[in-house]
């Protein structure tokens, strides 16, 4: 029997894993054996602990999440039903739990059991309604426009799909010995890696960028586009010389525009161009990585993948948490479909305020909101 503190329930493998709600822990029995991931943070795979971000679990987390249900699944006796459970309790911080536990679900029945993203949403939707789920957030604390966990969802499976994640050759150790060393996530493996300005790592910094560039030739990166430059000139005082990598046989660009801004045509033709006509993966880094280099790698994703602006945003987010802001966002989904066609014409900050207003019934946007420098 189904303990008695279950309040809702869904079946995701017939007679084998269910998702469920719980009023309290419930207790395992003969028939039934309860889990649940609610504490176990190392599964958000988020550094920003210190900010109101919130988001998806990034790649690290799903693959955890992935090998615990996979072990549960393959040591657990088959005359057991097994449960993931979350908690019913009200307040933010069980509705995040809650939140994570409904990703983590659906990215493994996208993941493990060939599931699409509609079809395990619509599962879990019938049973845990969407207005008991924490919001995303973006860095700034922003309500994300227009992104829930189905979009983020249909982002990783497009990315899975693309072979972008392959949980059969997932390197955990290696994921995040890169992240902790250098601040890198690839986005599209091979291809386009996201980073934060290489002088802002000290260990980096002291070796006059040699770590970084063996690890780039480690892992076949060709060129380095910069998109941070006057900024740091000015609020900094500090700007690496471009020799630091054309010295050494790296191709280097700058292609600056104003931190937590959008790009203009020029920037996103030319850095089409620029990741097109390279013979290895290009790195991008504004700042931090997180504003500037997530939007033009979304508009890549769009243009050259067939991404939509969610779909974008929700993969470079679990890629790199913190990726993209709520009004970078918006000018995504306003432009996709002229980038998917060719390039989009210029668009202002200000045309997207009132945009950006209506799909969050926020207050005004303060002209001093910038994505990179709460990092």
């Amino acid at each position: 029997m189904w303990d008695r503190s279950i309040m809702t329930s869904c079946e995701v493998v017939k007679d084998r894993l269910y998702f469920a709600t719980v009023s309290c822990k419930p207790r395992n029995n003969a028939s039934y054996h309860y889990f649940s991931v609610d504490h176990d943070y190392t599964l958000d795979g988020c550094k920003f602990h210190d900010t109101p971000f919130f988001g998806p679990s990034n790649l690290a987390g799903i693959y955890r999440f992935c090998c615990l249900v996979n072990t549960k699944l393959h040591m657990i006796p088959s005359v057991k039903k097994i449960v993931l459970y979350t908690t019913a309790n009200e307040g933010l911080a069980e509705a995040k739990k809650r939140a994570r536990s409904v990703f983590l679900c659906g990215a493994f029945a996208i993941s493990q059991l060939k599931m699409t993203a509609e079809d395990i949403y619509n599962l879990l939707e019938h049973h845990f309604h969407p207005s008991t789920l924490a919001p995303y957030c973006d860095i700034n604390g922003n309500l994300s426009h227009n992104l829930n966990i189905f979009e983020c969802l249909k982002g990783f499976e497009k990315a899975t799909g693309l072979g972008f994640f392959k949980f059969d050759e997932f390197d955990l150790n290696r994921y995040e010995q890169e992240e902790g060393a250098f601040d890198v996530n690839w986005i599209v493996p091979g291809k386009l890696l996201a980073l934060s300005d290489p002088q802002r790592r000290p260990e980096v910094k002291v070796s006059r960028f040699s770590r970084l560039r063996k690890y780039f030739r480690q892992t076949g990166v060709k060129g380095v586009v910069r998109l941070n430059k006057d900024d740091n000139m000015m609020r900094y005082g500090l700007i690496y010389d471009a020799r630091c990598f054309t010295a050494n046989g790296f191709t280097h660009s700058d292609l600056y525009f104003e931190d937590g801004g959008i790009p203009t045509k020029a920037i996103i033709k030319k850095f089409t161009r620029v990741v097109d006509q390279c013979d290895g993966a290009v790195a991008v880094h504004c700042r931090a990585g997180l504003g500037r280099t997530g939007t033009l790698i979304g508009c890549y994703l769009i243009r050259q993948y067939r991404f939509s602006a969610g779909e974008a945003v929700g993969w470079l987010r679990i890629c790199r948490p913190g990726s993209v802001s709520a009004l970078q966002h918006c000018f995504l989904e306003n432009k996709q479909d002229k980038i998917m066609r060719g390039y989009p014409e210029d668009m202002k900050i200000e045309d997207l305020t009132e945009a950006v207003k209506k799909s969050l019934k926020l207050f005004p946007i303060q002209n001093n909101t910038i994505i990179e420098e709460n990092v």
